[in-house]
């Protein structure tokens, strides 16, 4: 799929392991993707200039720097910035408060870690690129219609302008 190839990922994790698994296997399932990982979300605030097409982000993000900000509040920065951002939770919370917190908050989804989070954020990135695709097509179908009523305009002037003269 052509829309998978030129995804750009951000993965926010305070685990430096998990980034690189996380890295690693949408690697295999989505290759040409292109991916920067960030072990702070502060880090990823500071350094993220142009909207990614998905944010991969950990709820606690607080081992490397006590002081640091939840994922709540990455979260909300980042929908400042960048408010069409799909940004999926991926963390160890399993409490429902914090899982629909996120979504209240503008998250695109909430994958608990354990053992099918993998296949679940996998799922949740080729929606997101599916959608990705058909909002490109749809944009791109709009704009042949625009081009298709200013050529009919144009003959109809032109018929218009034959027949006066």
């Amino acid at each position: 799929m052509a829309s998978e190839t030129s995804l750009s990922i951000v993965i926010i994790d305070d685990d430096v392991t998990l980034c690189e698994m996380v890295r690693d296997t949408l690697a295999r399932k989505f290759p040409g993707a292109v991916f920067a990982t960030y072990n702070t979300g502060e880090d990823a605030l500071a350094q993220i200039t142009e909207q990614p097409d998905i944010a991969i982000l950990d709820y606690q993000l607080d081992s490397v720097r006590p002081d640091a900000m939840n994922g709540i509040q990455i979260l909300t920065k980042l929908k400042e910035r960048f408010p069409d951002l799909p940004v999926i939770f991926m963390s160890a919370q399993d409490r429902m408060e914090v899982a629909s917190n996120t979504i209240k908050y503008g998250a695109y989804d909430y994958i608990v870690k354990g053992e099918t989070a993998f296949h679940k954020l996998e799922l949740a990135v080729r929606q997101i690129a599916q959608m990705r695709t058909l909002k490109k097509s749809h944009g791109f179908q709009k704009a042949m219609n625009m081009v298709f009523w200013v050529l009919v305009l144009a003959l109809v002037v032109y018929i218009v302008y034959l027949r006066l003269h």
